[in-house]
């Protein structure tokens, strides 16, 4: 059975405190190695698709406070992640807010998911920065879950800009 990490880990610590004979840096660093590449496989596979699926089933909650999803970003690596970009469409009162954290109360992703866009809503109005204007914010499930609220300056359109037309090689200049 092959070790995981923490445990390869303990091994190098215990090797390097001098109580784990015949331990050597060079099999700790091979062990934590192959280790890590299992557990990326592993957490990348069965972690991102757990995740997906919590998603999944909050996904009606989260229309129904008010958010429309326009895209769902994956990140594959030692930390998987799901990150989902929101578009606020509806503010909805307090009372409502708090009848889904109710109603959601017994699923635990789901009302922390409705808990922290809450949270973000809320900090979003307080926020007032010169020349810009708040217009998404995405939300990144990972191992911490984070809210990121997006702002962008004032007169531009809520859309990414789209780049100028490639016109060629830019000539090099002549002496």
């Amino acid at each position: 059975m092959t070790k995981r990490l923490p445990e390869i880990l303990e091994d190098m610590r215990q090797a390097f405190l001098g109580r784990k004979a015949g331990y050597g840096w060079k099999q700790g660093a091979a062990d934590a190695y192959g280790a890590t590449v299992s557990e990326i496989k592993d957490l990348s596979g069965n972690t991102l698709t757990g995740t997906a699926e919590k998603f999944n089933a909050a996904l009606p909650y989260i229309e129904r406070a008010g958010y429309r999803v326009t895209e769902i970003e994956v990140g594959l690596g030692l930390s998987p992640k799901l990150t989902a970009h929101l578009m606020l469409e509806d503010v909805i009162s307090e009372a409502d807010q708090e009848d889904l954290l109710l109603e959601t109360k017994e699923k635990k992703m789901v009302n922390t998911i409705l808990n922290t866009l809450f949270k973000a809503s809320n900090a979003r109005t307080k926020l007032k920065f010169r020349r810009f204007h708040f217009t998404h914010l995405e939300l990144e499930l990972s191992i911490l879950p984070t809210v990121v609220l997006k702002f962008r300056p004032n007169g531009k359109p809520d859309t990414p800009e789209t780049l100028p037309a490639e016109t060629g090689p830019t000539p090099l200049p002549t002496e």
